[in-house]
């Protein structure tokens, strides 16, 4: 007779849950992606990575565009850290240091290069990837970004004029200069461009009355 230890254990939870298997899928996406690009990316590839089969991806996502809506969606955190925690204390300034996250390390700088030219890339190969970014909402940082200002606009009693024309002009101060047309290896170069980002981020709330001039 078996010993009970040798029993099989009844409701022993799988391995992997359905959540756990998505991001599993996301990340092994998200490396290919940036490695291999959207046309050279197959769901082979990515469920290879993943080490699940094709059906299982296809359970989770329905085709390589939703799938890429996803990696977009699962790390826009990189670009900008919205929505704010609702007891912060900080100047307006520094607020928006936060929110661009332009005191980052270098691993994380790495990464939010990484999802900056992938969906740069993207979008001018694939116009349509572009259109179904927005349309999914999987690229909502403006639209969060001007959720911030008008709340803190209004609490604070601050003027604002165009809440779309002024996230527009942040997100063009910081991702042109997070962009360059050269690539930055050294990390203390990069640093001096965040702090070059500060000075603009301070030059346009001055702008925008938000700051004293």
């Amino acid at each position: 007779m078996k010993s009970s230890d040798s029993l099989p254990t009844r409701g022993r939870p799988r391995t992997q849950d359905a959540a756990s298997r998505r991001q599993v899928i996301i990340e092994s996406a998200y490396r290919a992606f940036v490695e291999l690009g959207f046309a050279n990316t197959s769901t082979a590839e990515v469920a290879r990575r993943a080490k699940v089969s094709k059906r299982t991806l296809y359970e989770v996502f329905r085709d390589k565009q939703a799938l890429f809506a996803a990696v977009i969606s699962e790390h826009r955190h990189l670009l900008l850290d919205l929505p704010r925690p609702e007891d912060e204390q900080c100047a307006l300034d520094e607020c928006l240091f936060r929110i661009f996250r332009l005191d980052v390390s270098e691993e994380q700088s790495l990464e939010r290069e990484a999802i900056l030219r992938l969906m740069t890339r993207e979008s001018i190969l694939f116009p349509e990837l572009s259109d179904y970014l927005y349309e999914t909402r999987a690229v909502s940082s403006r639209e969060m970004l001007m959720d911030w200002l008008q709340s803190t606009a209004s609490e604070k009693n601050l003027p604002l004029d165009d809440v779309a024309v002024y996230a527009g002009m942040l997100m063009d101060v910081v991702f042109g200069a997070l962009m360059p047309h050269r690539r930055v290896a050294d990390f203390r170069e990069k640093q001096a461009i965040a702090e070059h980002i500060k000075k603009r981020i301070q030059i346009t709330l001055r702008g925008m009355g938000w700051l004293p001039a």
